[in-house]
């Protein structure tokens, strides 16, 4: 039975046409077999995917991901071999890589089993699986089909040459009758059903019983005749008796009826290794011709090339001597040339000496020339400052005439404004003066009446009384009369001294505008003369640049004159340029007068400025923004740019459409739909005075604040900036303000910003017009606090002695004061201080004089050399290496004050000292925050009654526990320094810092709620208006130093991030010698550790929240089981949300929102199915995922997806521009779709690297419990166990029903696992295993029940144990038998197995 090794592994010539024929029905592309192919055709093996995985990699040998004829017949020939029960190799065999060679016979009669045949005890059926198998891996049929059917008929009877047969003759006779009693309709054979029964008596594995069908089964028909139910009964009795069976059938177990076929092989054999041998005789005689003719061909080669190189050879040489003869001529040639270079060289010698002497004297003339020129250069200067001294004049002038001009449009509106008033006033009194006209009128006529009825009762002697009545009657109208007649009298005169007044008003308003006019025209004058300075200044500046840029190009010996004779072309261009400028201004200011004068007399005669339009010039000036470009047409029209703004005068009549305005110093008409009125802003609202009115805009006041600190937040909403970033505050409200960075907007804490204060000078008086505005005088300095975009700024007045003062003033009006100003804050705060090392004289007017010791105060140290001070009110400069920083100013110094003891200390060391007390002092500001909050924020609000004891719980977690762990951490540091001195330095603090830090957990629970906290204080803020307005006042206490109580919150986290940084600046700077340099890397790690701890627990929380939100609002009533997403997994431990979005499916273009788990992947859809709003619209704004405010519900669309059955995969064009991928679960594809291409390669990572994690840790399992079981013991016995099933097992489901239940058994290291049985109390396993016992009285049998679970941990059902010395105690009395074990540590449940001891013998 001993079989060579290389035999197992080589392929015969008739399994090399069994596995062709295959090839070919597969269908192969190019003579290849697609992966896809392979797979479908491999799969009907049964064998598990991993194994036919290994079988594929080793047999594809070029790793190109197809098989040719010989891979496939090389991974036939090793599933085959796994069938037998063999294992795989650890690399492919080289005797499969060779070709085909012929095997002895009996090597070729092993065949397979059906492969479904004995895929379990209760499915054995060789007739049912053999039609299958043959088709798909009919692996080792090896014999002539021809023979075969000759000599299968005489397998009924036993042949001569039976005597050589192995099998006993009783074992032959025994087993001959027992198939006549099993073949009971005569038919010569057994099918598979009749010998099942025989064969599973037998208590052999599945596997043996495998391997025994396929030896005895000699001719493959599925069937078995006598003879092979001999075969295979005696093949039974061999692996009883513990032989191994051979995995090919050895020639003296061959049925002598089937050795014929084997001799025919043989001589079938023999006949082709002849053929095979003539073959190789006429190939060799082939060979040889071909030689001898290529022999021949080759001389006759060589021939024709010796002769092709002897002409080769006298053109060659008649060549080399017409070579020679050109080189001779060449070479007189050059003599030649170089004869002629030496004399030009000779003669360009002498010209060069003459040159140098001409440039020597040339250079003695320039160098008188330069003096001069520095003379004339001292006095251009002296003429240039002069020329900017007048320019400064005219630039004061014009500001002045641009004030005095607002001034006077500011009278004019007052004087409009009462002549407005006059005239609403003359035309009352009119209409009074009428009134009393028609009264008059009425009364005269009733006053004649009642004379003439007085006189009329006289003469009829009317009585005494009514006379008297009469009379009295008469007297009161007289009177009436008279009244009327002096109010008619004072109207009449009030009317003409009115209407003199308005006449007056009327030549006052005239001699303003005529006043006005020649002002702007002045005005507009010196505007285009200073747009012409400006322009022919930067005109000059860039030819200025552009000549220097090409006299640095030139030679370094004329640079030095070249320059010098620049600058003074420079200075006397820019002194003409001055002296032409003043030339032209004065010429265009008369050309501009004598313009307005001809102006003025075409409209004195009725002329107009614009064909066929009346003009009527006022000064009301209002702005106007173009709206498109427009291109003047004639000399009246005015040209537009897009968004421009355009002065018009709104009361200038003309043609309707059209607008009279100024833009760039031009004036004309443009069309009115062209343009669009700026809005007027508000304006403040001011008592009534009788000074003069002004407006001052008050629109979007904006104030500049400078960035303290680096604010980040992944909030939408708020705005980032980094420290020294300027912000431009445009909304203040509480301790949130609103701001813009360039066109980025949003909000930030007030309390990471500081105001800029910038100072600004004014150069022109100004007197205020209303209450809002500052009256001020030339050289007054004012702080600006605010600007709004009209021009108009908001200032404080600074003055001392007196009253701060604030107010509105024009921007035009004043100089900012830079760093380098000579105005100066009145209190400039000094940078630092130092003291003076020697005694120094100032050499110049700009220095200052100081003596050893004295202490002087920096105000500025921007020149490394040379810093600005003052001393007793003297500034000035000062060098730096005649002084040096006191402790004071120097932050690592300032826990020293003895400068000696500093001076001792090398720079390592002080930098070192630095940092151990800046850590204290940190510390140290720390704590204090940290009782600050106790004291001013949370004993208040504890008995204010505003929050509930849970509330103050959430809000605050344990702050009391922060504080107790940093004071102890504070009073540590405290004594470290007691123990060398107040002042002295601390040696050893690495030992100390790592046994506090060990202490630092509390930190891990207070970061983990940070964030519930602070949503619960906002959520709490926000809802209620009370708490808000308490919270502020609480925050104005003066230790809050404006702080809120939510920027304390952060401390906790700040500090505890910021202890790796401070050690690890302490470890830099102590010597690798110092005996703290060990203790400080130990406290640099567990700070380090700590942090990590930090951030685990954030991270944890997150995801526990995360979890719980998916919980309530995702629903799973049809997962597999009740799914709890916050839980253990089954084998990677705590579930972990990895990623989320939403996917789109291509086919249907649904919308699925995707939850990746470390475990399963997650599809989920709206739970509304009438719900026609996308998914992107449940989570946006407010109620974006994971908000608890949430109330959106999902519902699962697919069962979750395991991810150790799913390959991700990318699109197999990946030039195409849509992100798609691709998801594979076991036989089905999901084609998804991403958003962008971002997301698609967010998932398609996340997925891949989950799906290796979950493969990989399965993998290491199964590798354990393959390790433990592979080994090979040499015990004392074997134990075989038949579990058989298990009863009244506990339900584990929440409805009471059962899952999985599933047994697992293990004797010391050895271990097996039954499969799961679904949905039963008492499942049938009928699971077979194989313990190796090495000692007989230590070993035990431990079986476990469990339920497996899919996304959870499997659920215990209870064990029990077996001692093995019980057991074969018990075998001594019963035999092998079935007992029943009841299941401890559960409430019921009990196991039925069968106990198979079997004891080797040992040796003597």
């Amino acid at each position: 039975l001993n079989i060579s090794p290389v035999n197992i592994w080589s392929i015969s010539p008739e399994e090399r046409l069994k596995h062709d024929t295959q090839f070919d029905s597969l269908t192969p592309v190019l003579g290849h077999l697609s992966g896809e192919q392979a797979k479908k055709f491999f799969l009907q093996s049964g064998l598990p995917p991993q194994v036919l995985a290994e079988i594929w990699s080793l047999a594809d040998m070029n790793d190109d991901g197809k098989m040719d004829r010989l891979e496939f017949s090389i991974a036939m020939k090793l599933i085959k071999i796994t069938l037998q029960g063999r294992g795989l190799p650890p690399s492919l065999p080289t005797s499969m890589k060779q070709p085909p060679t012929v095997t002895p016979p009996s090597m070729m009669t092993s065949s397979t089993l059906p492969l479904s045949g004995f895929s379990s005890p209760m499915a054995f059926s060789p007739s049912t699986g053999m039609s299958k198998a043959n088709s798909l891996l009919d692996l080792a049929s090896s014999s002539n089909s021809s023979s075969t059917t000759s000599l299968a008929s005489n397998s009924n009877s036993p042949k001569t040459g039976s005597c050589d047969w192995s099998v006993p003759q009783a074992s032959r006779l025994k087993y001959r009758q027992q198939f006549n009693g099993l073949d009971k309709l005569m038919t010569g054979y057994l099918s598979g059903p009749q010998v099942k029964n025989v064969l599973t008596a037998s208590n052999l594995t599945q596997t043996q019983l495998a391997t025994i069908w396929t030896l005895a089964d000699v001719d493959k028909d599925g069937q078995l005749r006598a003879e092979e139910f001999i075969l295979a009964m005696h093949l039974v009795d061999m692996a009883k008796t513990g032989c191994p069976l051979p995995l090919t059938l050895p020639s003296d177990l061959v049925p002598p009826s089937f050795r014929l076929k084997a001799n025919f092989a043989r001589g079938s054999a023999e006949l082709e290794k002849r053929r095979m041998a003539l073959e190789e005789e006429q190939r060799r005689e082939k060979e040889r011709r071909e030689r001898e003719a290529r022999q021949l061909k080759e001389r006759r080669e060589k021939e024709a090339q010796e002769q092709e190189n002897r002409k080769r050879a006298e053109e060659e040489r008649r060549r080399e001597m017409e070579r020679r003869v050109e080189e001779d001529r060449q070479r007189e040639k050059e003599r030649k040339e170089v004869a002629q270079q030496e004399l030009e060289r000779q003669q360009k010698e002498e010209w060069e000496r003459g040159r140098k002497d001409d440039l020597c004297r040339r250079r003695a003339g320039e160098q008188q020339e330069i003096a001069v020129l520095r003379a004339k250069k001292k006095q251009l200067q002296m003429e240039l400052e002069a020329v900017g001294s007048r320019h400064k004049q005219l630039s004061d002038c014009l500001r002045d005439a641009q004030t005095k001009r607002r001034i006077q449009r500011a009278e004019l509106d007052l004087v409009n404004q009462r002549r407005d008033g006059r005239a609403s006033e003359i035309n009352s009194l009119q209409i009074q003066f009428e009134d009393f006209q028609n009264k008059l009128s009425q009364l005269v006529p009733q006053q004649q009446r009642l004379t003439e009825r007085l006189h009329t009762m006289k003469y009829n002697h009317i009585p005494a009384v009514a006379l008297t009545s009469l009379s009295g009657v008469v007297v009161e109208k007289g009177v009436a009369c008279r009244r009327l007649k002096d109010q008619l009298d004072a109207l009449e005169r009030e009317t003409t001294d009115k209407l003199a007044m308005m006449d007056h008003y009327q030549q006052d308003i005239k001699d303003l505008r005529e006043q006005q006019g020649k002002q702007q025209a002045v005005l507009e004058d010196l505007c285009r003369v200073k747009e012409l300075k400006l322009r022919e200044l930067e005109r000059r500046r860039e030819e200025e640049r552009e000549r220097k840029r090409r006299e640095e190009e030139e030679e370094a010996a004329r640079s030095f004159k070249d320059t010098h004779i620049f600058i003074c072309d420079m200075v006397l261009t820019r002194v003409a340029w001055c002296c032409r400028a003043q030339e032209e201004e004065s010429r265009r200011c008369r050309e501009e007068e004598e313009d307005k004068k001809r102006t003025a007399d075409q409209m004195e005669r009725g002329g107009a400025l614009h064909p066929s339009l009346n003009v009527e010039r006022s000064l009301t000036l209002i702005s106007y923004r173009a709206l498109y470009p427009f291109t003047a047409r004639s000399a009246n029209e005015l040209s537009l740019d897009a968004d421009c703004l355009i002065e018009v005068d709104d009361e200038t009549v003309g043609e309707p459409g059209w607008l009279c305005g100024s833009y760039r110093g031009n004036r004309g008409w443009f069309p009115q739909s062209y343009a669009e009125r700026c809005p007027v802003p508000a304006l403040p609202e001011a008592p009534a005075a009788p000074a003069l009115l002004f407006l001052i805009p008050l629109c979007s006041v904006q104030s500049e604040y400078v960035a303290l600190y680096t604010y980040e937040s992944p909030e939408v909403g708020d705005l980032t900036f980094s420290e020294g970033d300027v912000v431009m505050v445009t909304e203040r409200e509480g301790e949130w303000w609103r701001g813009c960075i360039g066109d980025q907007t949003g909000v930030f804490p007030s309390n990471y910003v500081k105001q800029v204060t910038v100072s600004s000078l004014y150069i022109s008086a100004v007197v205020a017009l209303t209450t809002e505005q500052l009256s001020l005088s030339p050289g007054q300095l004012i702080v600006v606090l605010a600007k709004n975009t009209t021009g108009w700024w908001l200032g404080e007045l600074q003055a001392r002695g007196k009253k701060r003062q604030r107010g509105w003033f024009h921007s035009s009006h004043v100089k900012l004061l830079g760093p380098t100003s000579s105005k100066m804050s009145p209190a400039t705060v000094p940078v630092c201080k130092v003291i003076a090392k020697y005694d120094y004289t100032a050499a110049n007017q700009d220095e200052m004089s100081f003596f050893k010791g004295q202490l002087i105060n920096i105000l500025d140290k921007d020149n490394p050399d040379w810093w600005k001070g003052e001393v007793n009110g003297v500034t000035g400069l000062l060098p730096t290496n005649y002084v040096t920083v006191t402790t004071d100013s120097d932050p690592s110094q300032q826990w020293c004050a003895d400068l000696v003891t500093l001076d001792s200390m090398t720079p390592s060391e002080r930098k070192r000292q630095g940092y151990i007390h800046e850590l204290i002092h940190t510390e140290q500001t720390y704590l204090d925050d940290l009782e600050l909050v106790m004291e001013v924020f949370y004993k208040p609000m504890s008995v204010s009654g505003h929050l509930t004891e849970d509330d103050m719980a959430v809000i605050f977690v344990n702050w009391s526990e922060l504080i107790t762990c940093n004071s102890r951490l504070l009073r540590s540091l405290h004594a470290l320094k007691a123990e060398g001195g107040a002042n002295m330095p601390v040696q050893l603090i690495g030992e100390r810092l790592w046994s506090e830090l060990s202490d630092m957990q509390v930190y891990v629970t207070f970061c983990s709620c940070q964030l519930n906290a602070a949503a619960l204080l906002q959520h709490k803020t926000n809802a209620h208006p009370h708490f808000r307005q308490y919270l502020r006042t609480l925050a104005t206490n003066y230790r809050c130093k404006g702080m809120p109580l939510s920027s304390f919150f952060l401390k906790p986290m700040q500090r505890i991030t910021r202890y790796p940084l401070l050690i690890k600046n302490i470890l830099e700077h102590t010597l690798a010698c110092h005996p703290d340099v060990e203790p400080l890397r130990a406290a640099l790690e567990r700070a380090e550790e700590v942090c990590c701890q930090v951030n685990e627990g954030v991270r944890e929380k997150e995801n526990s929240e995360q979890l719980d939100w998916i919980q309530t609002h995702v629903q799973c009533e049809g997962a597999i089981e009740h799914l709890v997403f916050n839980s253990q997994t089954n084998c990677l431990g705590p579930r972990k949300l990895l990623h989320s979005g939403r996917l789109h499916k291509t086919k249907s273009t649904r919308e699925l929102w995707v939850f990746l788990f470390n475990d399963f992947l997650l599809f989920t859809q709206p739970a509304n199915p009438f719900s026609s709003s996308p998914l992107s619209t449940y989570f946006t704004g407010a109620d974006k995922l994971f908000s608890t405010k949430s109330n959106t519900q999902l519902k699962m669309y697919k069962t979750p997806l395991f991810l150790n059955e799913v390959l991700v995969k990318m699109p197999s064009h990946l030039s195409s521009d849509e992100p798609l991928f691709h998801i594979s679960h076991i036989d089905r594809m999901y084609t998804l779709k991403t958003d962008t291409m971002n997301e698609r390669t967010t998932w398609v990572q996340r997925i891949k690297a989950a799906s290796e994690h979950f493969i990989e840790t399965q993998k290491r399992n199964r590798e354990r419990a393959y390790q433990a079981r592979s080994l090979l013991f040499s015990g004392v016995g074997r134990l075989t166990v038949v579990l058989m099933e298990a009863q009244e097992l506990k339900a584990c489901r929440p409805d009471g029903k059962m899952s999985n239940p599933y047994c697992q058994l293990t004797v010391g290291a050895q271990c097996y696992t039954s499969r799961p049985v679904s949905d039963t109390p008492d499942p049938k396993w009928n699971f077979t295993c194989h313990f190796f016992i090495q000692d007989l009285y230590q070993d035990v049998l431990s079986i476990s029940v469990s339920d497996k679970n899919l996304f959870s941990p499997d659920e215990f059902l209870g064990r029990t144990a077996v001692p093995v010395a019980t057991i074969k105690k018990d075998m001594e009395n019963m035999g092998a038998a079935t007992r029943r074990l009841l299941l401890h540590e559960a409430p019921t449940g009990e196991v039925w197995v069968k106990l198979d001891l079997q004891l080797y013998d040992q040796p003597e």
